[in-house]
């Protein structure tokens, strides 16, 4: 019997490619709803431009696809690979992804992660400096600036002429990578007067603000001393006696940036945007931030993250012959879609799934299969980690240096980034200074009605 009979695919929409690939572009995540409802917790669909894939949803599936050996599903042919460069590990596979994973996981994990918690809360304060009192204003310009100047002292070591520099050229770079993910095509380089010959003047400017900030780096006599991510890597290069490879070094940057920036300022945003619509959500973190504990906030935080996921979905791609998954067999070159929003949305692990119930989180861990907001298996975001102590500290600064205000205004929807889905009013709040007479551990109360 040949290898094509023994190939087996779900059933799934039957729309000619150009269609589903208008729909993946458009409306992707109502489309994959609908898909769901209508095939079940996997189908088939092609997509123009993407190839054939089947959408997978709820844990079990998702088990049986994070815990495929690395030379069964690969993830590292993906735009946003292509776009970061080889460098990335978002474009490495097998043992390449393993080694570049074992290098730069220490530093998001354990005590040198908490070393990072003053900065955090240092930087958190100084955008907050100037925040209006008793005045609607989104959010999430704010949430932006801050995880910006985070990742650049945290990871970059930026100070300076550096940090200025980069603060400048992130955000017209990463406008530059969200078009070229959508439309890899369109942004190619045409010239330098053309959208993508404009995005790789950027990028050529980013590498060498980068070279000469490792060079600082390297002419440093306390090099060993430092904690920024940068200095770890080098002195790791140092001590395993490799040559720095500046190109490479960048795009590993680059990636931390592009994880953690505006993924961490949305999902912070989304923060704000459901518990001001939550009035006695919001009275119970407001009094626990004006204490020591933090187990209802982290609750809040687990809960924004599973109801309001930024990533919406991830993937593998079928590298061996066949992969079976559910009694299907899937030939080759098939995408495997991880749809992260429909798996945290299911009601069999999460009962009253579309109610904010931060509860379901207190005392209890999330499940690693049916709670995906940052992917799972070998290819799990690094940064979760860093991303949840981050959205603490912001979320406990925030409460302990102002009253936030309920509102009884609808939900915001949501709007599609390039990478991340944020609200679509930028999470819109107003805020008031404690009193400093206020030592009391309930929130005084702010017309809603304002906002």
């Amino acid at each position: 019997m040949s290898a094509a009979a023994d190939i087996s695919l779900p059933p799934g929409p039957r729309n000619p490619k150009r269609v589903n690939a208008a729909l993946f572009l458009a409306a992707r995540n109502r489309a994959f709803h609908r898909w769901h409802q209508q095939y079940g917790d996997i189908f088939f669909v092609d997509i123009a431009g993407f190839g054939p894939a089947v959408s997978i949803r709820g844990a079990e599936l998702h088990r049986k696809v994070f815990t495929a050996k690395g030379n069964i599903l690969h993830a590292g042919d993906n735009a946003l690979g292509r776009t970061l460069g080889e460098g990335s590990i978002f474009s490495m596979d097998e043992e390449e992804h393993l080694a570049e994973r074992r290098k730069l996981l220490p530093p998001f994990h354990g005590e040198r992660m908490r070393s990072y918690e003053n900065l955090v809360e240092f930087e958190a304060n100084r955008e907050m400096d100037s925040w209006p009192s008793n005045e609607p204003f989104p959010t999430i310009k704010s949430f932006n600036r801050v995880t910006l100047r985070i990742i650049l002292r945290a990871v970059f070591g930026a100070e300076g002429r550096e940090l200025s520099h980069l603060e400048e050229i992130i955000p017209p770079i990463t406008r530059y990578g969200q078009m070229r993910v959508a439309s890899e095509r369109l942004m190619r380089d045409y010239g330098r007067h053309s959208p993508g010959g404009r995005g790789e003047a950027l990028m050529a400017r980013f590498h060498e603000i980068i070279r000469n900030l490792i060079d600082k780096h390297l002419s440093d006599p306390d090099l060993e001393e430092r904690i920024d991510i940068l200095a770890l890597m080098l002195n790791t290069d140092l001590k395993e006696g490799r040559a720095v490879d500046y190109q490479a070094t960048g795009e590993e940057l680059m990636t931390i940036l592009v994880a953690g920036h505006e993924t961490t300022a949305s999902s912070l945003a989304w923060t704000i945007e459901r518990v001001t619509r939550h009035p006695e959500i919001l009275d119970r973190l407001t009094a626990e931030a004006r204490t020591d504990e933090s187990e209802y906030r982290l609750a809040v935080i687990n809960e924004v993250l599973r109801i309001r996921p930024v990533i919406g979905m991830t993937g593998r791609s079928v590298f061996a012959e066949n992969f079976e998954l559910d009694g299907w067999k899937l030939p080759a070159g098939t995408r495997v879609i991880c749809n992260i929003r429909e798996t945290n949305m299911d009601p069999n692990a999460h009962p009253e799934a579309d109610h904010f119930n931060p509860d379901r989180y207190l005392g209890k861990k999330p499940d690693t299969y049916s709670w995906i907001p940052f992917g799972g298996g070998m290819r799990r975001c690094l940064g979760a980690a860093f991303a949840q102590m981050e959205m603490d500290i912001v979320l406990r600064t925030l409460l302990r240096r102002f009253d936030l205000a309920a509102t009884n205004r609808l939900a915001e929807g949501e709007k599609f980034k390039g990478l991340a889905y944020a609200p679509s009013k930028g999470a819109v709040a107003m805020v008031r200074p404690r009193q400093e007479a206020d030592t009391g551990n309930t929130r005084t109360p702010v017309q809603a009605a304002a906002i």
